[in-house]
């Protein structure tokens, strides 16, 4: 039986709690994806936790990627003196020039166009649901709310405005900054915050071509209700998509969060994108060593839904038990997996020369190949991780090795679905020298063993071109 896991897992580290050792356990508990928030983290100390990275990886300890989640430009309110005492059906005053507020229930709100996005009977949410109002009128100066529950508000709290189309830039001047910073330092891929349509991942990807990083990989973040609106050249546009349950839970109603998850995978299906799956996953690990029964539940219904990745957020960042809580991770996707059998359902892709068709089809004969010969196993060989891509998005039911001479494209290869990536040094002179150091390096390591049987995905030159094929090796 297969026992390496498919599903990918992304752990979030925080950049004053972590060393190498932390490190090195997250990865024996199956982490593929190092994550660091950039609404907290500092360039400095990340570049250190870096450079151990690197370390790590040069000598082959870890094969760890790591993802750069940017800031976004937020909505807060303003600095108070002592927490506002907010009753049911009381009404206040939200003001866009903070030297206006005068009395002393009444709070500031930095974003400028608040007086032109909103309407009467519009819905604003403060401090991420704890605070629920209902816009009563409009002056020239400020508007008028109504509250809907009792709550304290303290200072610089989140502001969400469902349903409004923001008039916010999609990268600000610390994103510019932090993915320069990311380009700098060898980051494999951009979480891009609070994306709400196209533009903003082209905005992006303007920016990593002017510095030659095309190879930094966009996983576009779905948080709020414009974004699902634009949902489709999002998805297009993006290498790969994230539903942050977080911030989305907040712009739209939480009880339609569950539809709204699946809604994001299906059309990530449509096009072959990679789909993460993030926020509290699971959350009670944080403070304690065994996860609630619903968590368990949530991470395995995310797996038999095909998530591409999970990720683990505060549980890895500032929890008490980070080692643990990946482990947990990993075996729940485990025992879904086993009890999963993917159909490797066809999708839409961008590119539309016949070498890529060609592969595409190869790719997926190779996958329903494996399944009815009972193979253990499936090797590829792969440039540019283009046919990684292709194979992964068709889900497959057996665990691929991916041989790779760029180490680049290996790290990329880290988030798809099923996909481990080696590296190979160089490639030989014909496709079964490839095959042949290949399969040697992974028996000498113990991934694989006589009497087993893997399905080859490789190209062959042919009157000078290339063509892809596929064969059934026994070990």
């Amino acid at each position: 039986m297969n026992f390496i896991k498919k599903t990918k897992i992304i752990a979030t580290i925080s950049d004053i709690n972590c060393w190498e050792e932390k490190l090195i356990e997250l990865y024996k508990a199956w982490t593929n994806i190092i994550r660091f928030n950039f609404s907290h983290a500092q360039h400095e100390a990340v570049s250190k936790i870096l450079n151990i990275i690197k370390e790590l990886n040069l000598t082959w300890k870890t094969n760890l990627s790591t993802l750069l989640d940017t800031k976004w430009p937020e909505i807060r309110t303003g600095d108070i003196q002592e927490k506002i005492s907010v009753k049911k059906w009381e009404k206040f005053n939200i003001f866009v020039d903070e030297s206006l507020v005068k009395l002393k229930n009444d709070i500031y709100c930095d974003y400028n166009y608040l007086l032109e996005d909103v309407k009467k009977d519009q819905i604003i949410i403060i401090d991420s649901w704890l605070l629920k109002v209902k816009v009563v009128s409009l002056t020239k100066t400020h508007v008028v709310v109504e509250a809907l529950n009792n709550h304290l508000i303290w200072s610089r709290r989140h502001v969400n405005l469902p349903g409004v189309s923001l008039k916010l830039p999609g990268i600000t001047y610390k994103d510019e900054k932090d993915i320069l910073f990311a380009i700098k330092n060898g980051i494999d891929f951009i979480a891009a915050s609070f994306i709400r349509h196209q533009n903003n991942v082209l905005e992006i990807k303007s920016l990593l071509k002017k510095y030659n990083a095309n190879h930094i990989q966009i996983i576009s973040k779905i948080e709020n209700q414009e974004a699902l609106e634009n949902l489709d050249w999002i998805v297009k546009e993006s290498d790969g998509v994230m539903v942050a349950r977080g911030d989305l839970g907040v712009e739209i109603e939480i009880s339609k969060l569950p539809y709204y998850q699946k809604f994001i995978m299906d059309i990530c299906f449509t096009y072959g994108k990679t789909i993460i799956v993030a926020t509290e996953l699971l959350k009670s690990m944080v403070e304690s060593p065994f996860p609630t029964r619903a968590e368990i539940s949530d991470v395995y219904n995310c797996v038999v839904l095909r998530t591409d990745c999970t990720m683990l957020s505060d549980e890895t960042a500032v929890g008490n038990f980070p080692i643990q809580s990946c482990q947990m991770m990993t075996d729940v996707i485990l025992e879904a997996e086993q009890h999963t059998n993917n159909k490797h359902k066809d999708f839409e892709i961008t590119f539309t020369e016949n070498y890529a068709l060609d592969k595409k089809m190869i790719a997926k004969n190779a996958l329903i190949i494996a399944d009815e010969v009972k193979a253990d196993y499936i090797l590829l060989f792969t440039n540019s991780w283009f046919l990684a891509r292709i194979v992964s998005a068709f889900k497959p039911n057996h665990t691929v090795f991916a041989f790779t001479k760029d180490e680049k494209v290996l790290r990329s290869m880290n988030f798809l679905f099923a996909i481990y990536p080696f590296l190979i040094g160089s490639w030989g002179k014909y496709p079964l020298e490839d095959e042949k150091n290949a399969l040697s390096y992974l028996e000498l390591n113990w991934f694989v063993k006589k009497g087993q049987k893997i399905v080859v995905i490789n190209d062959v030159v042919e009157w000078n071109a290339m063509s892809p094929y596929v064969k059934i090796i026994n070990i």
